[in-house]
């Protein structure tokens, strides 16, 4: 046998062997198809439950920028704002009336002494809370 037609051999062979190998990975027994059948009908009826009071809407407050230097200073290290010459732990709209006023998204006046008016809960959380739902540095 010349050398060509052992290269030829080897390589029939070895294809040979892939295809058989690559059909074999496709087989899948039937038992395994019938585990993945699933049921379209739940077999646990739906449990009603009454739906959460409405919230009121609150209109699409303008910004008001802050202005001064009593902004107070948060324990995370952000500062608030400064409306109408007082500490406000919120932010400044005007309110319905056209003039500034501190507000923390819908609570008027902004937040208590020991809070913060946190952007991403979009309320006043404890002014220790670390931010983003991270836990505290030890």
């Amino acid at each position: 046998m010349s050398h060509q037609n052992k290269v030829f051999h080897l390589l029939l062979l070895v294809s040979l062997s892939v295809i058989g190998l690559s059909s074999g990975c496709n087989r899948q027994t039937s038992g395994a198809r019938d585990q993945r059948r699933v049921d379209p009908v739940s077999q646990t009826p739906p449990q009603f439950q009454p739906l959460p009071p409405q919230v009121d809407a609150v209109a699409r407050a303008t910004p008001v920028p802050s202005q001064g230097d009593c902004a107070p200073k948060y324990a995370n290290g952000l500062v608030g704002t400064c409306i109408n010459n007082q500490a406000c732990r919120g932010f400044g709209i005007l309110d319905q009336s056209g003039r500034a006023a501190c507000a923390c998204f819908a609570r008027a006046g902004g937040c208590n002494a020991d809070e913060r008016c946190d952007a991403v809960k979009k309320a006043c959380v404890p002014d220790r809370e670390p931010r983003f739902g991270r836990p505290r540095a030890k």
